[in-house]
């Protein structure tokens, strides 16, 4: 008898650290996006490929009106960084 309560124990703390793991755990982000460039008109004229785990290959203007960084080549795209592109 003590050791089935014992056992039960055990595989109740085991899977009670199994929904931990999976609880407290993010999903793995995008690290790719795109640069939208823009005209003076504030128009797109062309789409830069960046890594945004790696700022250094890419820089956003602070502008808070417009939108430096997207999830895809569409501007309808979720946003991922406020600014205006400098490629």
């Amino acid at each position: 008898m003590k050791i089935s309560v014992l056992n039960l124990l055990r595989g109740g703390v085991f899977s009670l650290a199994v929904v931990a793991a999976f609880a407290f755990t993010q999903p793995l982000k995008v690290t790719t996006a795109y640069g939208a460039e823009r005209n003076d008109d504030d128009e797109v004229i062309a789409w830069h490929q960046v890594d945004i785990s790696n700022p250094q290959n890419y820089e956003c203007e602070t502008n808070p009106s417009l939108v430096c960084i997207y999830e895809e080549q569409d501007v309808t795209s979720p946003m991922v960084a406020p600014g205006k592109f400098l490629p």
